[in-house]
């Protein structure tokens, strides 16, 4: 329940309604008449409460003093890497999050107030990251944050924006130890590299019939995690598995794809977070005259790996975390609006939006108290969540800042398209 208080001027005494008063010759008389006529007045003088429930429905007391209502400017931080190697799906995940804000501004669901978005570009580099975090934690008008975008970012601002008490949401930070860090302010819509892993793995196992996995990796949080989680999964189901690690910044690859020829897996795994680095590799591995089943993971979701590939990626594996969102009716009319605006979506479009969403209703039903909204109860509304939004079904979370539940959709690639295949669930 949302709670804004209107605080009122008493009333302007006035002579209208008010007996004159009659000096007479007992002046104790007089002074005793006019104590009872003050008191009197000052009753009058009452502050109207108004409340908002969950939908924004409003209703006042009965008192019929007007007063103009208080208006109020917050922010919402926005994280993650606008510029840079992810910069495209970085900006759409942004533009997302603007919408999300612009949409709850017109719904009025909190009359008086407006938010805004604070923009802050990390880059994806963990230090950027940190020093964006002390930008918003001591800016009192950020109430939350959405992103970073990147474990190594969300890993370098948790500490910092925990000690300020400010709520975290990412979308796409997928690393499993985030969870285990013991930040409280820590909170993902994302399943964890821990569910999707082993999720990717199962996949290979079962539908591609995988013997023997070459897995590539970035050495970073995002794309090492994923690959361990994986590895474990697929040790574990008896399949073979080489490793190699690349650079973010690589752009020649025939060291790591002449063992990856030498090998002949079943499948090549590249859980790498930047599309156009995998379309790379697909284009080198064709040049050189051999080809493997090759599988992404949600980072390399994004259109920029069929555009970058000039074909060489047809019938690669990606992922999506949750269900695919052009699938669902509910998702339709975001998807419509942000389409005819920015013409394309990418992997955390969807999430962006609805993250945004999760955060601004546990806003609301904080509310402003004396013309702030408490950080640290945003923070426990945001842990308490149960909402339901574009992605059809129901975004909770565990005490720890995890999603709970969740799977994959796999997807592959068919000519300028990612057609889903299955959605992947573990026991």
């Amino acid at each position: 329940m949302v709670e804004y208080r209107q605080f009122l001027t008493p009333d302007v005494f006035t002579d209208e309604g008010v007996h004159a008063v009659k000096v007479s010759k007992n002046l104790v008389a007089v002074l005793a008449l006019l104590m009872v006529v003050g008191l009197a007045l000052t009753a009058c003088g009452d502050t109207t409460t108004t409340t908002a429930d969950a939908t924004g429905t409003t209703a006042a007391s009965t008192d019929t003093t007007a007063a103009p209502t208080e208006e109020y400017t917050f922010k919402i931080g926005g994280a993650g890497p606008f510029t840079g190697d992810l910069a495209k799906i970085g900006t759409d995940a942004l533009q997302a999050v603007q919408m999300a804000v612009d949409d709850f501004n017109a719904s009025g669901a909190m009359p008086g107030v407006t938010f805004t978005v604070e923009v802050g570009d990390d880059g994806a580099d963990p230090a950027k990251a940190a020093t964006i975090a002390e930008k918003f934690a001591s800016d009192e008008s950020v109430v939350g944050v959405v992103g970073p975008m990147t474990s190594g970012a969300v890993q370098a601002a948790l500490p910092i924006l925990s000690d300020a008490n400010v709520a975290l949401i990412t979308q796409s930070a997928t690393n499993v130890n985030l969870s285990t860090l013991g930040f409280s302010s820590f909170h993902r819509i994302c399943p964890s590299d821990g569910v999707q892993g082993p999720s990717i793995a199962k996949f290979m196992i079962d539908d591609l019939k995988a013997e023997s996995v070459f897995i590539i990796d970035d050495g970073e949080a995002y794309a090492k995690g994923l690959a361990d989680q994986a590895e474990e999964a697929l040790t574990a189901g008896g399949v073979t598995v080489k490793r190699a690690q690349i650079a973010g910044s690589d752009k020649d690859f025939a060291t790591v794809l002449t063992q990856v020829k030498e090998m002949n897996p079943t499948v090549l795994f590249v859980p790498l977070p930047n599309p156009p680095q995998a379309a790379a590799i697909a284009k080198q591995m064709k040049s050189m005259g051999f080809q493997v089943q090759m599988m992404g993971a949600d980072g390399t979701h994004d259109g920029e790996l069929m555009t970058a590939a000039g074909g060489a990626t047809e019938g690669m594996y990606s992922t999506v975390l949750g269900p695919l969102p052009e699938t669902l009716d509910s998702a339709k009319p975001f998807l419509d609006k942000y389409i005819a605006k920015y013409q394309v979506t990418s992997a955390f479009t969807a999430q962006s939006y609805e993250a945004t969403n999760v955060l601004l209703e546990a806003i609301k039903s904080v509310g402003v108290v004396d013309g702030k909204i408490d950080r640290a109860a945003v923070n426990a509304a945001l842990s308490a969540s149960n909402y339901t939004g574009i992605l059809g079904f129901p975004i909770a979370f565990t005490p720890e800042g995890d999603l709970v539940g969740g799977g994959i959709t796999v997807l592959q690639v068919k000519g300028s398209d990612f057609v889903p295949v299955k959605m992947v669930t573990l026991p």
